[in-house]
């Protein structure tokens, strides 16, 4: 592949993700997952009757597009946390934060912080059921 078509593809692909995205949060903040039926529900809720730990996102992304923050923590409050965390990782690694402070994304990318996560997560999984 030539410069021009890669960088083409790679503009044509940037265009598709970006509407891609426009149409998810769109459809999030207009319908609420909780009453409606085109949103898929949780296998494991349904066959276990127990909350994995993305049970509640989809509520909790509805009711943060529409402001209601409070609800939208309550709905599932990892959700918020991964959020954080996604956010600082992109902002560590982006053009202006990595030449001046490259050990803030190595941290975040550690394999200590991924057991961290892991940890975090089973425990989450754990009480949020007993």
């Amino acid at each position: 592949m030539n410069k021009p078509v890669k960088t083409t593809f790679k503009i044509v692909t940037a265009i598709a993700a970006i509407i891609i995205v426009a149409v998810v949060v769109v459809i999030y903040r207009d319908h609420n997952p909780a009453g409606s039926s085109m949103f898929p529900k949780c296998v494991f809720f349904t066959m276990t009757g127990y909350k994995c730990p993305g049970c509640g996102t989809q509520r909790a992304l509805h009711y943060l597009l529409n402001g209601e923050f409070r609800e939208s923590f309550r709905q599932n409050p990892m959700f918020h946390v991964g959020m954080a965390y996604v956010v600082a990782y992109y902002v560590s690694k982006s053009p202006l934060v990595y030449p001046k402070y490259p050990k803030i994304a190595d941290a975040l990318s550690s394999a200590a912080v991924c057991i961290m996560w892991l940890v975090g997560i089973i425990a989450y999984w754990i009480l949020r059921n007993v």
